[in-house]
């Protein structure tokens, strides 16, 4: 693995963007622990994001459709989404998507 291969790796671990233009599978699930974090009772802790496919990024808030599981669910069916993230100060923010149902 190149140095630049391993830097954005372990940025992508740490949910930084290190100059990449979209977030990730990384970035999002990141996010979404971050808010579950917070005590909110509308995150499911088991939620795993499998996929993610976001568009540009108008302004520094991308829309991105996610596609994730669940492993509280005995059946591991897929779900899907579109989430809103947005980088702040601190980070990456969750602004809409992913609450559990």
């Amino acid at each position: 693995m190149s140095t630049a291969g391993f830097i954005l790796w372990a940025c992508s671990l740490v949910g930084m963007s290190c100059g990449a233009s979209t977030p990730g599978v990384a970035v999002i699930q990141s996010a979404y622990e971050r808010e579950a974090a917070n005590g909110s009772n509308l995150h499911d802790r088991g939620l795993r994001v499998l996929e993610a496919s976001c568009d540009d990024g108008a302004a520094g808030r991308f829309l991105c459709q996610v596609t994730f599981l669940s492993n509280d669910d005995p059946s591991q069916r897929l779900y899907f989404d579109v989430v809103a993230v947005a980088r702040t100060g601190q980070g990456w923010k969750l602004e809409s998507g992913l609450c559990k149902r």
